[in-house]
């Protein structure tokens, strides 16, 4: 709202004795053009049902446009059946959202590009490559580290697109990719790789969502065993469930760094970025 020199808008929620809610706009919305900001991380379901109504308070009471920004997309890890009778959860999430009444929706590095087809609504999954990118030639040269010496490592080949994506930012610098089997929810194990690839390295692991941090840990370890200089992470969506910091740490990583996609209050040793720039890029 400073950034725009725009009016902060007032939202009010109540929570009745039964469990229901009331989310409305306490600000005039009538004829002006409202952005509504809106992560679903913490208290899932009452974040994104606070949401619909919401959007339903605000265009009942006369907005003239509403642009939707959600920076972290709850369920999007449920794109797709992956054992039997399983639900598509990400998709029913994205139904309900389409049910709702907005001009257009951004998001935040989408776990999964078919996402997008869930929706019929105007929809833009912004990544945060340059981010990340300006944040790593500014560690690089603070720490006299040549480009020649790095390389971007994927965690599996789900994060292929993220890690071509940085790879390009940073001058084509060479790209690894781990193969994963996970053979259980919130557990990951890493297959081996050729070690020449990352020997003597400074490895820059790059993933869009870090939960448990196993599959970072994991990674971590494998490629200090093959002989990486160090290991950086970046990550885009900094969930941390209990205990995934420490684990991260343990693995030898030598720097985290996240964005504020989801808001949290986290150790002064992770480096946060601000997404504000981007969310501006779509407004102006």
């Amino acid at each position: 709202a400073r950034s725009l020199n725009a009016e902060l808008g007032l939202v009010q929620k109540k929570c009745f004795a039964d469990g229901e809610i009331m989310v409305k706009s306490k600000s005039d919305v009538k004829d002006k053009d409202v952005i509504i900001i809106q992560s679903t991380s913490k208290n899932v379901n009452d974040e994104l049902f606070g949401l619909l109504l919401l959007l339903d308070s605000v265009k009942r009471s006369g907005a003239r446009s509403i642009k939707l920004f959600m920076p972290y997309f709850a369920y999007s890890r449920q794109e797709r059946v992956s054992w039997t009778n399983e639900p598509v959860s990400c998709e029913v999430v994205a139904r309900m959202i389409d049910s709702a009444d907005f001009n257009n929706l951004t998001c935040f590095d989408l776990h999964h590009p078919v996402i997008e087809t869930f929706f019929k609504h105007s929809i833009v999954n912004k990544p945060t490559t340059s981010l990340f990118a300006q944040y790593y030639l500014s560690y690089f040269k603070d720490n006299n580290i040549s480009l020649k010496d790095v390389v971007v490592v994927s965690p599996d080949h789900g994060s292929n697109s993220r890690a071509d994506m940085l790879s390009k930012a940073l001058k084509n610098i060479d790209i690894v990719i781990l193969d994963k089997v996970r053979p259980q929810p919130n557990s990951a194990e890493h297959l081996e790789i050729d070690g020449k690839l990352v020997k003597d390295k400074v490895c820059i692991l790059i993933d869009d969502i870090i939960d448990t941090g196993g599959t970072i840990a994991s990674a971590s370890k494998l490629l200090i065993k093959k002989g990486a200089k160090s290991v950086l992470v970046a990550g885009t969506h900094p969930v941390f469930s209990k205990g995934c910091v420490s684990r991260i740490k343990r693995s030898g990583v030598t720097d985290l760094v996240v964005t504020n996609t989801i808001e949290k209050k986290l150790n002064s040793s992770i480096k946060v970025l601000d997404i504000l720039p981007l969310i501006l890029n779509e407004i102006k």
